[in-house]
């Protein structure tokens, strides 16, 4: 569990069904692949530098994050790929279920609310489960990446055109890569893990604030407002363990996630309850020098401002503190070596050529790295316009911009 910066206020399918969007259509959707968005914050390594171990270079990068394309400023929709951690979202046939997205946890401590607090965290712990096995379904996958002399398999983690090219992540009823390549296999569990993970700080009120303006309901539920990653998100455990009531607030809550997603009370079996259009704050423009745009018309992303900002700092620093648990588990399954070797693997471009037993760190070691600090600001300072969020949480040696007042 890791700090987050306080922020100063209170320190068709594919629109709706995940908060942090996958598209990239700020007209048509408004939607700015804010998980691809998050996940390359997560996990860049400085331009030009290779890998020390724990940042992604460019296309292994892509695999996880995906790409989309611009032309001339304008968002081609469609262009590019989702990436693993968009692949919960994908249309595939449908997108995975509220499982994967940390959907229908939702309570408020009021009279007849349709839902106890023991029937939230349930929901909550079907989501935490879900996500161990993603995440145990990568460090399975791993496995395949060296062959029985510790060796990278070149056939098991090229991205060339003459190797399939970019992965392809499939819904769950079909889901294989289409070359079987174990790299591939490996992101696309990891990647769904972090999915869920991120959208659960988009979905929850774990770091917002509510509508101080108006009262407590099931429209604006109150924001808890932490500064601390949810422990119970221990992706190391396994499946099925069950999560300690003391680490779930009393008053958490997800969205319930019904079509047509609506707020006041919601449509279906979300009438009653919090929606997941009650809490979301998906939409938002997010730069990769940790700055932001203009942030989307969510009603909670309005409630407060900074409240966009806290979700996408929380999703960011989450997401660093599983791929640590991830190399964490591969050097515990496997070894100290051969896990190292499958982190270079995974995060190296060119693995065949640069992950050779303890020289190929050209340019940075996975064993010899120690693991970087995640620190964050004490404050947040400034504010430039009405929908551009300012403060800062410092990772590593990248200056995030993350909310303000």
């Amino acid at each position: 569990m890791r700090l987050i910066p306080p922020i100063p206020a209170l320190l068709a399918w594919v629109t709706t069904t995940a908060a942090f969007a996958t598209i990239n259509a700020p007209a048509l959707l408004q939607q700015n692949n804010e998980h691809e968005m998050i996940t390359r914050l997560a996990f860049q390594c400085p331009p030009g530098e290779k890998s020390d171990g724990i940042c992604f270079e460019p296309r292994s990068l892509d695999q996880l994050a995906g790409y989309h394309v611009n032309i001339l400023g304008v968002a081609i929709t469609g262009a590019g790929i989702n990436g693993a951690v968009g692949a919960p979202d994908t249309l595939d046939p449908i997108p995975e279920g509220p499982a994967a997205h940390c959907d229908d946890a939702d309570y408020l401590d009021i009279p007849d609310y349709p839902q106890t607090r023991e029937q939230a965290t349930a929901k909550l712990q079907q989501c935490v489960d879900h996500l161990r096995r993603r995440f145990r379904e990568a460090v399975a996958a791993a496995e395949r990446i060296l062959d029985d002399r510790h060796r990278v398999r070149e056939d098991m983690v090229r991205l060339s055109s003459a190797f399939g090219g970019d992965c392809t992540f499939a819904f769950p009823g079909l889901q294989s890569d289409a070359y079987a390549r174990a790299k591939c296999s490996a992101i696309e569990g990891l990647g769904r893990a972090l999915h869920g993970i991120q959208d659960f700080y988009a979905h929850s009120n774990w770091v917002d604030a509510h509508d101080s303006t108006q009262p407590i309901s099931i429209a604006n539920p109150p924001g808890l407002g932490l500064n601390h990653t949810a422990p119970f998100f221990n992706m190391r455990s396994d499946p099925d363990t069950p999560i300690d009531p003391a680490t779930v607030p009393h008053n958490l809550t997800t969205g319930c996630f019904a079509l047509p997603d609506v707020s006041y009370g919601g449509m279906g079996p979300c009438q009653g309850r919090i929606t997941h259009h009650d809490l979301s704050k998906d939409k938002g423009v997010i730069h990769l020098d940790g700055s932001f745009g203009p942030v989307g018309p969510d009603p909670r992303s309005r409630a407060a401002r900074g409240n966009f900002a806290a979700a996408v700092a929380a999703a960011v620093l989450h997401s660093r503190e599983a791929w640590a648990s991830f190399r964490e588990e591969l050097r515990e399954k496997y070894g100290k070596h051969r896990g190292d070797m499958m982190v270079c693997a995974l995060v190296r471009d060119d693995p065949v050529r640069d992950c050779r037993g303890h020289a190929w760190d050209r340019g940075g070691s996975v064993g010899g790295t120690a693991e970087p600090s995640v620190q964050v600001a004490e404050h947040a300072v400034g504010i430039a316009t009405e929908d551009e969020l300012v403060g800062s949480v410092v990772l590593g040696q990248k200056v995030v911009i993350v909310g303000g007042d």
